[in-house]
């Protein structure tokens, strides 16, 4: 039992090493192992021939009459016997395990798969076609009727045919940023001048100073923004907007004034409860100059030089034609939605070419692998038959050397009285069992039809490779048209 147990070991050793590396095949090393150790000295000394040979011998054993084996000439039939018959249970799984990969090698499945992937690959492109085809019409059909809507606003207000100016985000960031740090600096500037004559000090200068310069801004910012009706084909609108830009000016103008009066009347303030803005009207009202040093004039041409970038951002914060970039920028995203769509169907339709390509090629390549590991295993089917047939000649030899050894050390021992039998001249034989099949002739005619098979998967390549080219261009043309209907 301790042998077959070792076997049993060893070949399961063997079946999980081959699947870690992946390849099925043995090592002719780890097949040689897995016989059974065939030692003839061994045998002769685990039976004790020569020994139980010597006293048989000595005590006349067996008579020169007998015609059956002794205990000991049955012991080394059997170990012997029972060591053949292992070597030949072991080439019989070795040889079972290799007709079984021999059997596993089929290009059939391969060179039919090989043969539908052009269709295969149509297919799949008319799939992902069709899933998208609802989402591509209505992205269509909305770009269409936003084109309708800017060729008919063109049309409406006079428009040439080309594109409005877009302003990004970057570009408002960039502007609204600008007129936050104008409204810091202006109020910095005037925090000092206006604490002077308020009961809070400086925290109720700022304060004063930041709404005085927020609104500056702000209303100079609006009224940029309405400026640009004056562009308007409308003259209704067109008069609005220059409203708004007299408006605008005139506004920041009178901002740029009040700091300045502000300015002179609040270092004049004694009484913290005195209204500022009163006192501002009256000096106003008795044309009571406020410029009376550089430090006036400089807050005022601030105060109005901010309110006129402010107002500028407004007028440039769109395109100069009221509406244009809107319906434009709606047009424009619609657009941009369809050729986003139409090139994602491009990338999709290129993934699956490119992996049906792969594919294509991976099977041929694989086909070839099979071929070699094919004749592999037809030579390792010979190796098999060469080694099974070595340690069955070994079985026999060592049969015949123990017994003739066991004979030949009795012989020897016996006294010259007790002649040694006649049946001490015929060999022990052990009994014969039925070789296993090793021949190659049928899988040389299985590996000729699968050659002839791996030949035509190789002939297939190349037009299943330009048929899926072909079938992947005559999409992309589907798809391309409708790049122009938007």
């Amino acid at each position: 039992y301790g042998y077959f147990e070792m076997s049993f070991l060893k070949r399961l050793w063997q079946a999980i090493r081959s699947f870690m590396l992946g390849t099925g095949k043995r090592v002719e090393d780890e097949d040689e192992a897995s016989f059974p150790r065939i030692d003839p000295n061994k045998i002769k000394a685990d039976l004790k021939i020569i020994e139980t040979a010597r006293t048989h011998g000595e005590k006349g054993v067996p008579d020169y009459r007998d015609t059956r084996l002794t205990e000991i000439e049955h012991q080394i039939q059997g170990t012997v016997g029972k060591l053949r018959l292992a070597t030949l249970k072991t080439g019989e799984r070795w040889l079972t395990q290799i007709q079984a990969r021999l059997d596993g090698i089929d290009l059939t499945k391969e060179f039919n798969h090989t043969i539908q992937l052009g269709e295969e690959f149509a297919r799949k492109a008319d799939a992902i076609l069709s899933s998208a085809d609802g989402e591509l019409q209505e992205a269509i059909r909305i770009a269409k009727a936003r084109k309708v809507i800017l060729e008919q606003f063109r049309a409406d207000n006079r428009l040439p045919d080309t594109p409005p100016k877009m302003h990004g985000f970057k570009d408002h960031i960039f502007k609204f940023s600008v007129l936050v740090m104008f409204c810091a600096v202006e109020s910095l500037i005037n925090a000092n001048f206006f604490a002077q004559g308020l009961a809070g000090g400086f925290l109720g200068g700022l304060m004063m100073a930041v709404m005085a310069a927020g609104l500056n801004l702000v209303v100079a910012f609006f009224c940029g923004r309405a400026l640009i009706n004056k562009n308007h084909v409308n003259a209704a609108r067109k008069t609005a907007g220059w409203f708004a830009g007299v408006f605008g000016f005139a506004w920041t103008a009178c901002a740029g004034i009040v700091v300045a009066y502000l300015r002179f009347v609040l270092p004049q303030i004694d009484d913290d409860g005195a209204n500022q803005l009163a006192l501002v009207w009256q000096n106003l009202v008795a044309h009571v100059s406020p410029f009376t040093d550089i430090e006036g004039v400089a807050l005022c041409a601030i105060t109005v030089i901010f309110g006129m970038v402010a107002m500028r951002h407004g007028y440039t914060w769109q395109d100069r034609y009221p509406d244009y970039e809107k319906v434009y920028g709606e047009y424009s995203a619609a657009s941009g939605n369809v050729i986003e769509l139409i090139q994602e169907l491009t990338e999709k339709l290129e993934d699956e070419k490119q992996g049906t390509i792969s594919l294509i090629e991976l099977k041929a390549q694989k086909a070839e692998e099979s071929i070699r590991y094919f004749k592999s295993n037809m030579g390792e089917k010979s190796v098999a038959k060469r080694k099974v047939t070595e340690h069955l000649v070994l079985a026999d030899n060592t049969i015949r050397a123990l017994i003739q050894a066991y004979r030949y050390e009795n012989q020897l021992a016996r006294p010259a009285g007790k002649p040694r039998p006649d049946y001490f001249n015929d060999p022990v034989e052990l009994s014969d069992q039925d070789f296993p099949d090793f021949g190659i002739e049928s899988d040389e005619n299985r590996l000729r039809i699968q050659e002839q098979m791996l030949r035509q998967i190789r002939d297939i390549v190349e037009p299943t490779r330009s048929k899926v080219q072909s079938s992947f261009t005559a999409r992309f043309d589907q798809l391309k048209p409708l790049e122009s209907l938007v």
